[in-house]
Order: structure tokens, then sequence, then C-alpha cells
């Protein structure tokens, strides 16, 4: 499993908290972690995913942006999947990449790095092609 290389964030402001509703960005790692947690296969958490918008990314090489499929909870009712009554997350011990690692107070060079990080898990093949097969699969 990738660690990455900066702590989780523990703000539990209702800044913070209120980003709890919109979800985040998967990176590769997130599925084995939450599907353990769930103790449930990968394959059975993917009712739970979907794509996302994408990241859009500047390739530093030639200055051109670039949008990097994502991976994210699937909302239900304009909330995230896994965020329960009382604004609990069901999953909070092994939240994923854009949700543990970032909050509303990170300056925007560090939520950079952190961003920049995650994308380089998010190109990985054969997590592009899982993408790629939800977005094939019709809505749960």
């Amino acid at each position: 499993m990738t660690t990455p290389p900066f702590d989780r964030t523990v703000c539990v402001c209702s800044r913070c908290i209120a980003c709890c509703a919109r979800p985040a960005p998967l990176i590769p790692d997130d599925l084995v972690r939450i599907a353990r947690f769930r103790h449930q296969e990968v394959e059975d958490l993917l009712d739970d995913l979907q794509p996302g918008r994408g990241a859009i990314v500047v390739n530093v090489t030639t200055g051109r942006l670039l949008r990097i499929p994502t991976l994210i909870p699937r909302t239900r009712h304009g909330r995230c999947v896994f965020l329960e009554d009382g604004d609990c997350c069901a999953i909070h011990p092994v939240a994923p990449f854009g949700c543990a690692y970032f909050d509303v107070h990170l300056d925007h060079a560090e939520a950079n790095r952190r961003s920049a990080w995650g994308h380089q898990l998010m190109l990985d093949p054969a997590f592009q092609d899982l993408i790629h097969l939800l977005t094939l699969r019709p809505a749960a």
C-alpha cells in the first residue's frame, strides 16, 4: 500500500465537516482499504462508487491542460453515500485520499503538493481502466 508523504488532516470545524457531503477523489489504495474495512471484496464496493468530473492538471513540459479521470463515492440525495445521518462518515478511519488529506485550511501550495501526489497515483493504468468500466455501467 502507498502511504502519503504527509499527515492526515484532523479538522472538525463546521466548514470542513460541510465538505463531507461532497464526495472527494479516491486513489487506487483507497479501494482496498475501504473494502477491507467494510468486510467486502473490492468488486462489491464498486456499486458505491462513480466516475468523478476529473482533475484538471497542467503538463509541466508542454503547458497544456489535461483532465485525469477520477473515481469518487456515489451520492444519494446530494450527499456522499458514506455520510450517515448526523453527518458521521461510515468509513472515517479509512476515508478516501481526497477526504482524509485535505481541509479548507490548507494553503494553496500545500493543497497543490498533495493533489499532485495523488494525481500521479490516479494515472495507474488499471485504475483508469476501472474508472472507464464504471462509466459504462448503469447508475445504481
